[in-house]
């Protein structure tokens, strides 16, 4: 009886460790859908590659989330690119619509915009050579 009492043991013991690991290794590969959103000096707005209003930003970024591979990805995380010289409330409007389309991380940039024109197809690609200034919580 003993016997098996401790050979339960271990083996609840295997099996807990076994689940354990096999999460965190879950952890260590998760992947992020990055959703890239800037907002220029004059206001105009293009999350991913298209040009929306404010008013259009949750409806396309809710399809454009879900649209994604259900095992591809299993978080958002939104980068939200501001002029510096725009007040926080217009750069945290455009937050606001990204959440509303679907929960997800934030982390805000922000830069010069004066040199980018949002509808060039390599503006994401000019946008990475810029200086940026990280903005932390």
């Amino acid at each position: 009886m003993k016997y098996i009492l401790k050979l339960s043991g271990v083996l609840f013991l295997l099996i807990f460790s076994a689940n354990h690991l096999y999460s965190q290794s879950d952890l260590m590969h998760s992947k992020a859908l990055y959703v890239d959103a800037i907002i220029n000096y004059e206001g105009k707005i293009k999350v991913h590659n298209t040009l929306l209003n404010i008013e259009e930003v949750e409806a396309y970024t809710k399809s454009y989330v879900r649209s994604q591979p259900v095992m591809k990805y299993d978080h958002v995380v939104y980068r939200v690119y501001g002029d510096e010289n725009l007040e926080l409330g217009e750069i945290m409007n455009l937050e606001q619509e990204l959440q509303k389309a679907y929960a997800g991380k934030r982390a805000r940039y922000l830069l010069d915009t004066r040199a980018i024109i949002l509808d060039t197809p390599n503006m994401w690609k000019k946008l990475k050579l810029l200086e940026i200034k990280s903005l932390k919580d």
